[in-house]
């Protein structure tokens, strides 16, 4: 089984292994530290004792472990035994230790010194033995206790380190929760206080890229959905089109009605192309303008009836056009697409009554009357839908003016449609 990495381990094993390092080498140095201590400590013992106490000949003076002698045979034997006396250096502590001192006291310890003064040599030496002193046996060496304090250390500083890693990681925890939970609603709710502030950093880089791609999908949705709607109108064009050309071609009519039907074909390819770029152009939050080019409005108005013409097919509707010759630069598609909606919208809502296109310059009204009594307990039905949704968006977009009022038995729509 495989061990997935983590921060919080290696970080928690980390700071351990530094801190027992260090903790172990600190009371390394203390224990070096005692130890020189207590040789130095030793050898300025033996070297005054040795000049200050007086000798009466060649005889030694004992007191307690300590034996000053004029020659080295007058000290105890188990020095002359286990030191060499031509190895002494004057002035310079010699000495024998049986055991380890660090794990427990040491079963025997011999200090020598071969001290100077004046123009006389006297030797000096300490005898410690433990069989000797057996109610020693229950005191530990003095360095023990530095080892101790070692290990009381290593043990606070990874309690204090346990406790520190676990006030940082209950944040993390948090910002893991608070992530894995993010749906479209708390995205645009404000993030929670995660205590520091590299996390509250991270909260909001992650809300964010969270945001965009959310954003990005819904501009997808909607282009989806805008595309399946306004791309219906030139289908349907381009399929009954298609199949009237190849009657004719069958029939053998003649080709200037044929070609009046494949133009029919072809312009609806082209609305199609403007309608895609279009909507593509209202998806992107930045790019290149849309292209402009000079359109007829009355025209466009009344070839857009024309293809729109069957949703009254079964309907008592009347169509009443009035428009002029008013030319404007705008962008085909994006005109195409308003205009298409506002018929639409108006055709589909209208069962009984009739329907007034107007378009005199730069504005184009589209009113439908309903002869039906029920028409007030529908009216609040009309005027929605995704057709109007995508025409307010590209009139905003756009700079128009657009604006809907519900007058007697119908409602009226208003566009100015200004050149680019």
């Amino acid at each position: 089984m495989k061990i997935r990495p983590s921060i919080k381990i290696y970080f928690l094993l980390a700071m351990l292994l530094t801190g027992s390092v260090t903790i172990v080498g600190m009371s390394a140095v203390a224990v070096s530290y005692f130890f020189s201590g207590l040789d130095v400590s030793m050898s300025n013992f033996i070297r005054s004792q040795a000049q200050e106490i007086t000798l009466k000949g060649n005889q030694a003076v004992t007191i307690g472990e300590l034996t000053v002698a004029s020659d080295w045979q007058s000290l105890p034997q188990v020095i002359q035994d286990n030191i060499n006396v031509a190895e002494l250096e004057p002035n310079e502590l010699t000495k024998q230790i049986d055991g380890i001192p660090i794990l427990a006291q040491p079963k025997r310890a011999l200090f020598v010194m071969k001290v100077h003064t004046g123009d006389s040599v006297r030797y000096a030496a300490v005898v410690f033995d433990k069989s000797s002193k057996p109610m020693s046996d229950n005191h530990p060496p003095q360095f023990g206790y530095i080892l101790l304090v070692a290990f009381i250390a290593i043990l606070l500083f990874s309690a204090v380190l346990f406790l520190v890693l676990r006030k940082v990681a209950s944040p993390v925890e948090e910002l893991k929760e608070w992530a894995k939970s993010l749906d479209e609603t708390k995205l645009a709710q404000a993030r929670p206080n995660f205590h520091y502030s590299e996390l509250n950093t991270l909260a909001e880089i992650v809300q964010s890229s969270l945001s965009s791609v959310q954003e990005s999908l819904l501009r997808e949705k909607r282009f989806l959905g805008y595309a399946s709607h306004e791309l219906r109108t030139p289908i349907a064009v381009s399929r009954t089109n298609a199949e009237l050309l190849r009657k004719m071609i069958n029939k053998q009519l003649p080709k200037d009605k044929q070609l009046h039907v494949l133009d029919r074909i072809e312009r609806a390819g082209l609305t199609m192309t403007d309608l895609t770029e279009t909507l593509l152009w209202l998806n992107r939050q930045q790019g290149k303008p849309l292209p402009i080019d000079k359109i007829n409005i009355g025209e466009l108005v009344k070839q857009v009836e024309s293809e729109l013409h069957y949703l009254l097919q079964g309907k008592s509707v009347r169509v009443t056009i009035r428009t002029d010759d008013t030319i404007v630069s705008v962008s085909p598609g994006l005109l195409r697409i308003v205009i298409t909606n506002l018929i639409r919208n108006a055709f589909q809502h209208t069962f009984n009554g009739e329907v007034v296109i107007e378009q005199s310059l730069q504005r184009l009204s589209i009113t439908n009357h309903s002869d039906d009594p029920d028409w007030q307990g529908k009216s609040d039905e009309l005027g929605f839908g995704l057709g109007l949704q995508l025409t307010e968006r590209l009139v905003s977009q756009s700079g128009w003016h657009y604006q809907v009022t519900e007058v007697a038995g119908g409602r009226k729509v208003d566009l100015i449609c200004h050149s680019a």
